[in-house]
């Protein structure tokens, strides 16, 4: 039997990540948080299994991808630090016009 790393299952490459932030724009504004993102992606229900080592490594790699969006001017960082999904995250803003929009 093959095992599957836990947070591999829950791991949303930047393409995916991508679409889904600009699916759920089309319908409503957010704030983008790591939190938000698995919330959005139906996966928070997953990662509440995972442990505490393999959360914070889901959460840290949603937060880069984040960043990396923010980097290519297609979201924006928000000043003060968000509340949603775990706590005290930095949050982000869509802004971009990116050529992957669907």
């Amino acid at each position: 039997m093959v095992s599957e790393n836990p947070v591999d299952v829950v791991t949303l490459s930047p393409d995916q990540l991508l679409v889904l932030i600009v699916r759920a724009e089309k319908h409503k504004q957010l704030v983008w948080t790591a939190g938000r993102v698995l919330k959005e992606a139906a996966l928070w229900k997953r990662v509440r299994r995972l442990d505490y080592e393999e959360r914070k490594k889901v959460l840290k790699g949603i937060a880069s991808q984040l960043q990396a969006l923010a980097s290519q001017g297609i979201l924006q960082r928000r000043v003060e630090r968000q509340s949603i999904g775990y706590g005290n995250e930095i949050g982000f803003d869509y802004v971009g016009n990116d050529s992957r929009r669907t």
